[in-house]
């Protein structure tokens, strides 16, 4: 809940953007900018997101501020306190009352914390990064402006973070405890940003332990596919657990990204075919639900038996449930008369996700399952360690998998496919088992005698396999 300062939504271009009022009910320019500059590489998921916690965090400060200055009118803000002031945030958000910090306990007094997860506050720690650098940026190009003499030195802004610094016009006591606060830091963020996020933004990690919980239970998911009330579901989710695929490009698959004969599908990027008929079907507020998070190619594996139920139940959602418009080619639509035609892309998380929880209860599924994104999960935990080979081996080596669910980094992707514990307790097991005889153990030299046997008459067997004649 903001208390200090109002988040408003806003139009730039056709597309949304948001500003934040202060205090003083003026606009925040710095974080105008902000907001801006994000419509060029972000989804309106992630800008939503993104201003929405840096949103927290200037109500957070204006927070900080008055709360110091009520307690010392004579406080002057210096570099060192205010990383204390942004260091404090983290302690706000997960501990407030419970920290031992004195400035979360300052704001908390007020401001009561969210007592977010420590996750949650990495993330909403996310875009304070990206602001800071932006504001730093923004400043050395204007200094050097000044430099060269193409702008005059007044038109530089030495820092003010926030709105109000230096106005002489009468304010409200409320607004000018905030107010004087904030121009404690006028001057400080200038040369700051970097020293802000070099020394004090890192103490917040991004690494989230993996909860075995996030994937969704491989052997009950044909009886949740079933549970699903239409077949559009049916075939949306059979095709989200065959491919691994992101909602977002579940719900924005066209009909020329699947070829039956070959029963495969293709992931693309909206921003390759901006210009396609079924996008400027769309208007630009819509065509802002097109999303994409830089998977890496379009090529999926489509692994069964969800393949052969999505393309079974595609069969029957057209035969049954599509109705046809010739307004775009997005396969799956809202079912409804009154909403004939409409992209099911359109359609609220909310009401998808209730529709997907009542499907898991109907199957009686024991395990926890927050979301459809738990499927993406299974399919990588599935790959990695399930996947039958050629060579009899099961699991795919981790470098395929992540090429197959289309990250650029491979340490996203042991974020999703995580190795089976129950496949790593068998092996430590066969591992104890191997090592102890009885109640005594066996030597190191032992041990390694027995593994560099092991290697010889593996080498010996595949030695013998390439002297054996053709036709063998």
């Amino acid at each position: 809940m903001l208390k200090n300062v109002t988040l408003l939504p806003a139009k730039l271009d056709g597309k949304t953007t948001w500003r934040l009022l202060g205090p003083n009910g003026m606009p925040v320019a710095s974080f105008s900018v902000f907001a801006d500059s994000l419509i060029r590489k972000h989804p309106i998921n992630t800008r939503v997101s993104y201003c929405r916690n840096l949103a927290e965090f200037f109500d957070y400060l204006y927070e900080a501020s008055r709360a110091l200055k009520a307690k010392d009118p004579e406080v002057t803000m210096t570099r060192l306190l205010l990383q204390e002031v942004v260091e404090a945030f983290n302690e706000y958000l997960v501990l407030g009352g419970s920290s031992g910090n004195r400035i979360a306990l300052l704001v908390a007094e007020k401001k009561p914390s969210p007592m977010c997860a420590p996750s949650t506050s990495a993330l909403m720690h996310a875009p304070l990064r990206k602001f800071l650098a932006l504001s730093e940026q923004l400043r050395q190009e204007m200094s050097e402006m000044t430099q060269e003499g193409l702008t005059p030195h007044n038109d530089v802004d030495d820092g003010p973070l926030l709105p109000g610094i230096g106005e002489r016009s009468p304010v409200s006591g409320f607004q000018q405890n905030a107010m004087s606060g904030t121009s404690m830091i006028s001057g400080v963020i200038s040369g700051g940003a970097k020293l802000l996020r070099r020394a004090v933004l890192p103490t917040v990690s991004s690494q989230v332990p993996y909860e075995e919980s996030r994937a969704f239970p491989f052997d009950h998911v044909a009886s949740f596919i079933d549970e699903l009330p239409t077949y559009r579901d049916k075939t949306l989710y059979a095709m989200l657990a065959a491919s691994g695929a992101r909602m977002s490009e579940g719900l924005q698959l066209l009909f020329d990204d699947v070829d039956v004969n070959d029963a495969t599908i293709a992931l693309r990027n909206p921003r390759l075919r901006a210009g396609h008929p079924s996008y400027l079907a769309l208007s630009p507020s819509e065509r802002e639900k097109l999303a994409w998070k830089g998977r890496t190619t379009e090529r999926t594996l489509l692994i069964e038996p969800f393949a052969s139920l999505f393309f079974a139940n595609l069969e029957l959602y057209l035969r049954h449930e599509y109705i046809p418009h010739g307004l775009h080619r997005f396969i799956f639509q809202y079912s409804t008369q009154r909403l004939s035609g409409t992209p099911y892309l359109l359609s609220a998380p909310s009401s998808r996700l209730e529709i997907f929880r009542r499907a898991v209860d109907a199957a009686r599924i024991a395990a926890h399952v927050s979301g459809p994104h738990a499927l993406r999960h299974a399919y990588g935990t599935y790959l990695l360690n399930y996947f039958p080979r050629l060579n009899g081996d099961y699991g795919l080596p981790v470098f395929l998998v992540q090429q197959l669910m289309g990250h650029a980094n491979v340490k996203s992707t042991l974020r999703y496919a995580k190795y089976d514990q129950d496949l790593i307790k068998l092996e430590l097991q066969h591992a104890n088992a191997m090592v102890f005889n009885g109640a005594v153990a066996k030597s190191i030299s032992q041990l390694k005698l027995e593994a560099l046997n092991a290697q010889v008459r593996r080498l010996q067997i595949e030695l013998n396999m390439l002297q054996l004649p053709a036709g063998t």
